[in-house]
């Protein structure tokens, strides 16, 4: 069985706070381009290569590694979002995809739709959707005016809904309470209007 021992710069002395076999203590493990950090003293050139070689493998695999994870947040899906519980079988389904806190129900979703309604479930499918998070506010617009009726008090006369099925009674829901994350091949989001 091998002794291990600190390994330490043969010229200066300086401790490198490493352990290692006895037989391989006698050359420094810490040291920049083969020199010693304190003393400079340069390690044979068998050991430099070593070292080299060591370096560069630790780089690749870091590099391997960090590819392989921006490949897995960097993927697209599949979004497909199913309309439910339509009260009527007119007008038109209005959806809009939003992508951050900042642009949560704004006049800029990073994908919208009008669909014509023919039954009570209305599908969209959207391809290529990049892998985060994402909130959705539908609304059922009956008359096909454009846009939400509501009454002198501002409460909406038409059926709505968002993503996560958030029922709200003052105001619209927050971002953190829609919100859903889109990951793997396919993401199926069911929203109910009432």
């Amino acid at each position: 069985m091998a002794k291990y021992l600190q390994c330490s710069c043969p010229k200066c002395g300086d401790y490198l706070g490493i352990v290692m076999p006895e037989r391989k203590a006698k050359f420094p493990v810490q040291v920049i381009n083969g020199r010693c950090l304190k003393c400079g003293y340069r390690l044979p050139l068998q050991r430099r290569i070593i070292y080299s070689l060591a370096y560069i493998i630790l780089f690749a695999v870091g590099v391997s590694f960090a590819t392989s994870s921006l490949a897995q947040s960097g993927g697209k899906a599949t979004l497909i979002l199913k309309v439910t519980g339509l009260r009527s079988e007119k007008g038109q389904v209005k959806i809009a995809v939003f992508n951050s806190s900042e642009k949560w129900l704004s006049e800029q979703p990073i994908y919208s739709s009008t669909i014509n309604v023919d039954s009570q479930t209305v599908t969209w499918r959207i391809n290529d959707v990049p892998y985060g998070d994402y909130g959705v506010a539908v609304f059922h617009d009956e008359n096909s005016n454009g846009k939400m009726d509501k009454n002198v008090l501002g409460i909406p006369l038409e059926p709505y809904g968002f993503s996560n099925n958030v029922r709200v009674t003052f105001g619209p829901p927050k971002w953190e309470e829609a919100k859903f994350t889109v990951k793997g091949s396919t993401v199926e989001v069911s929203i109910g209007v009432k």
